[in-house]
């Protein structure tokens, strides 16, 4: 599977910190899995971890997540 395309300046000014948010963990989450992180389940984990997570950085929280300490 391949990594998710990095956010550009023009799609920050339309997405949302919700959004923002999810998107850095994903990235971070496939680079941790070098590449072979199930897209959709990854998504989905992004969405449940903003709603209790979502003043921290994503991408700590995504190493967190992965077992690795932050």
């Amino acid at each position: 599977m391949r990594q998710p395309n990095a956010p550009t300046a023009a799609d920050s000014q339309q997405r949302s910190h919700s959004q923002e948010w999810q998107v850095a963990f994903i990235n971070e989450w496939c680079r941790l899995a070098e590449g072979r992180a199930d897209l959709g389940e990854t998504a989905d984990a992004a969405l449940e971890l903003y709603t209790v997570h979502c003043a921290r950085n994503p991408e700590e929280v995504a190493r967190e997540e992965w077992g690795m300490p932050a």
